[in-house]
């Protein structure tokens, strides 16, 4: 597969995204709802021939499972189906940056950081294992945080019902499912797998979001699964001084190697992590996106960018997004100016007119879109930008126009004093 490839006759894709062992994550566009999705493929031909039909019924077991759960908290599931030999599923596409990445930035989030984000995970759990799910590879590298402090818990392809019927068809023979760092002691020795082994992993994920390391390090992974099931349970206090003494207590309830000696759900979990949020008390997973990181978190560009771009380049990326936008595709074509603006070296006075032209191109690809917010954001700043050029005065009373145009599809109320009215 390789960018620009159509997939069930309406899905484009655009990038690489990452890839597991047996399978592969694309960025892409919907073509016929002009919206970005991701694209997750099952590469059949990469299975164990004796492993197909399992994977393949862990592959669409994940889409229906995933599908089910209606929660903000879950990146949506859009379509279902076979290009090739592949399988593939078609989801939200999620922008932001893995908690994985974050904590590598950081080293150590703030203990109030640390608990939003555990308790966001924690609504996620309660609505699956209400729903007879568990995720069973709960892990850093599996949360997303979005660019507004939203938490999306990724990947349910290990989830597999409670019954022991549908789990025993569903897990491979002989492989254990999960992650060495984060899986629970049950889990590392082949036994049943419930919802306690998601507290357990949620409780290594707390863990190295407070420390800056998982709980339990070795040089392999046979060790490390060892250590999870025999080494001594660490205190986070060990490791952080400003960590409250009930919220260590609760970390290490989570780390216990019994499942029964372990909280009995996620929504008790929650309900001990509200305290330490730091806005009194807070109730109902919308509420606690709210006390979440602020939305000028790092979070990483949606799409990859060359180093350097041209004047001639400039005028092609206007050209591709103006074809595309002749399809309607007027989300996909502010994207790909929106990545050409990231680049665009700072000063460089060959690109002037270029750049005021990619601007205005994107302001009007925005508004088509029906992204007013953004759009009245774009026509503002380019008007902001141009007041002082003697040669720009009609463009920017365009802008201006088009700004109060776009408050006004919003229902706000724009500044009778004035063109612009904009917060």
């Amino acid at each position: 597969m390789q960018a620009g490839d159509r997939i069930g006759d309406r899905y484009e894709l655009t990038y690489p995204v990452g890839r597991g062992g047996m399978g592969q994550v694309w960025a892409g566009f919907d073509e016929r709802l002009d919206r970005p999705v991701a694209i997750k493929f099952l590469r059949q031909l990469e299975v164990p021939e004796d492993e197909r039909e399992t994977a393949g019924k862990r592959f669409r077991r994940e889409a229906k499972a995933t599908a089910r759960l209606d929660h903000p908290g879950v990146p949506a599931v859009h379509d279902l189906g076979v290009h090739g030999e592949n399988l593939f599923i078609v989801m939200q596409l999620v922008p932001g940056i893995v908690l994985a990445d974050h904590i590598a930035e950081q080293e150590r989030l703030p203990v109030g950081e640390a608990v939003s984000i555990a308790a966001q995970v924690c609504t996620v759990l309660g609505v699956a294992h209400s729903a007879s799910l568990v995720h069973r590879d709960l892990k850093p590298q599996n949360l997303m945080i979005t660019p507004t402090g939203v938490i999306k818990v990724l990947d349910f392809g290990v989830a597999a019902l409670l019954g022991p019927a549908e789990a025993s068809r569903l897990t491979a023979t002989g492989r254990t499912l999960g992650t060495p760092a984060y899986i629970a002691p049950e889990q590392a020795q082949g036994g049943p797998v419930g919802p306690a082994a998601d507290l357990y992993a949620l409780g290594c994920v707390l863990f190295e979001m407070l420390a800056g390391h998982p709980p339990y390090e070795a040089a392999n992974a046979p060790d490390l699964m060892r250590r999870h099931i025999d080494a001594p349970i660490p205190i986070i206090t060990a490791y952080r001084s400003d960590v409250p003494d009930d919220l260590a207590h609760l970390v290490y309830c989570l780390l216990a190697k019994n499942p029964t000696d372990r909280p009995a759900s996620a929504d008790e979990v929650r309900q001990l992590l509200m305290p330490f949020l730091g806005g009194g008390h807070v109730s109902g997973p919308v509420a606690l996106m709210d006390t979440t990181i602020s939305s000028t978190a790092p979070h990483k560009a949606l799409v990859p960018v060359p180093a350097q771009i041209s004047p001639q380049r400039l005028v092609e990326l206007r050209a591709q997004a103006r074809e595309l936008a002749e399809s309607e595709r007027f989300v996909q074509a502010a994207e790909i100016l929106e990545r050409a603006l990231r680049v665009v070296p700072q000063g460089d006075g060959r690109l002037a007119t270029e750049i005021v032209a990619l601007r205005v191109d994107l302001a009007n690809l925005l508004l088509l879109a029906g992204d007013f917010r953004q759009a009245r954001h774009a026509f503002t700043a380019l008007a902001r930008d141009l007041e002082q050029s003697d040669d720009e005065q009609d463009l920017v009373e365009e802008c201006r126009h088009q700004a109060v145009a776009c408050q006004l599809e919003m229902g706000e109320p724009t500044d009778a004093a004035g063109p612009l009215a904009i917060r």
